[in-house]
C-alpha cells in the first residue's frame, strides 16, 4: 500500500517540477546543439508525464486509464502553454511546443495500450 503512494509522490513531483521548468526564465543555449532540442525536450517530458500519470490512475483501479493519462497530459501542458503568454518577460506560448507535447503524449499512449499487459504485471512485482 505504502508503494502506491510513492507513485504517486513521483507523479505529482514530476508534474510540478515540469510546471516550474516550464514557467521559469530559461537559457536558450542549447545544450548539446542538437536541431529541434527544443521540440525534443517537450516530447520527452510530456511522454514521461503520460506514463507516470498512466501509473497513478493505474494504481487507483480506475478503468480507461491510458485515457485519463492522456486526457490529463494534454490539458496540463496546453494551460502551462497558455500561462507561459501571461508570465511577463519570461517565456513565450508555441504552438509547435503544443504539437511536440500531444505527439510525445500519443507516442505513449500508443506504447502503454501495446503493451499494458507488460507493464502492469511489473508495476504489480513492484507493489
Amino acid at each position: 500500500m505504502l508503494k502506491k503512494y510513492w507513485i504517486h509522490i513521483l507523479s505529482v513531483g514530476y508534474s510540478l517540477s515540469l510546471a516550474v521548468a516550464s514557467l521559469v526564465r530559461i537559457n536558450h543555449d542549447a545544450i548539446l546543439n542538437i536541431q529541434f532540442q527544443d521540440k525534443i525536450l517537450h516530447f520527452v517530458a510530456y511522454a514521461v508525464l503520460c506514463l507516470l500519470a498512466f501509473f497513478s490512475f493505474h494504481v487507483q483501479n480506475i478503468n480507461k486509464s491510458i485515457w485519463y493519462s492522456v486526457l490529463f497530459s494534454l490539458i496540463f501542458g496546453i494551460i502551462l502553454e497558455l500561462l507561459q503568454s501571461v508570465t511577463p518577460n519570461v517565456r513565450v506560448t508555441d504552438a509547435l511546443d503544443i504539437l511536440a507535447n500531444t505527439l510525445g503524449i500519443l507516442v505513449m499512449a500508443f506504447l502503454l495500450s501495446w503493451k499494458k499487459q507488460t507493464l502492469v504485471k511489473k508495476l504489480q512485482t513492484f507493489m
